[in-house]
């Protein structure tokens, strides 16, 4: 709209901000007030007449209807499900699900509200595993063991915190040692059971990590069907942040 495009943007929920809110009531708005962005971006495009329509699915038919020279999909990426066995044990709670959960009680009591009520109670047992030691995995632990979980992290790869700026990761990692975080890096994961999550350690152990709830926080994975099915029918069609190749609030931006 800066440039002198006529500009309509479609989103499927009743609101703007995507992940955002629920992003924030996890990370807190201390480092980075994630609310005050999406005001920001909700001025910026009432100020420069931006065509808003919420709760409007963006299928073929309906954008056709607009006749655009031009689509930009930003529909976000697409949850990732291990391959494990076992992985639909009743005590594996799905980000998917977790946010489906989140977003619906944010509705009803605002994000604020919704924080302080999640030292109350939230659907997640007292001995939490999660599955992906990245920036998503380590926000998520510190956010549970601020709520009174016992926390125990475990990634494949040889690296935790992966997307996390190297401070900030330093400090976390020295909190997680005073709460009891059990960190784990290099594992395999084996099966999920009634008991808990089987793995083998770097070493060779094979153990199995009691848990209540296990939460899979892995990586996004690129989301491009949308864009796929625009192909051919308008002149130019992009896809750009996660639904590309997701990275970090930061990349979407620039992307954008």
């Amino acid at each position: 709209a800066l440039r002198g495009h006529d500009v309509t943007l479609l989103e499927k929920s009743g609101k703007l901000g995507g992940l955002l809110p629920l992003a924030a009531l996890v990370k807190g708005t201390e480092q980075e007030d994630l609310p005050a962005m999406v005001r920001y971006y909700e001025g910026q495009l009432n100020k420069l007449g931006v065509t808003v329509m919420l709760g409007k699915d963006a299928d073929v038919s309906a954008v056709q209807n607009l006749k655009p020279d031009v689509i930009i999909v930003a529909t976000g990426g697409e949850a990732v499900i291990p391959d494990i066995p076992g992985i639909n044990n009743r005590k594996v709670v799905s980000n998917a699900k977790l946010h489906k959960s989140l977003k619906t009680y944010m509705k009803i009591f605002g994000r604020e509200l919704l924080s302080n009520l999640t030292k109350i109670w939230m659907p997640v047992g007292k001995k939490v595993v999660i599955i992906g030691g990245g920036i998503h995995g380590l926000e998520l632990a510190e956010f549970l063991t601020r709520r009174g979980r016992n926390v125990a992290i475990v990634e494949s790869s040889d690296m935790l915190g992966e997307g996390m700026v190297g401070v900030m990761m330093a400090h976390l990692f020295m909190w997680f040692a005073k709460k009891g975080v059990v960190l784990m890096s290099g594992v395999k994961y084996e099966e999920i059971t009634d008991k808990g999550l089987t793995i083998t350690t770097r070493e060779g152990e094979r153990m199995t990590l009691e848990a209540d709830t296990i939460i899979p926080a892995l990586p996004l994975g690129p989301n491009k069907e949308l864009a796929k099915l625009f192909e051919g029918k308008v002149p130019e069609v992009y896809a750009i942040g996660d639904c590309n190749e997701p990275k970090l609030i930061a990349d979407a931006i620039g992307s954008a």
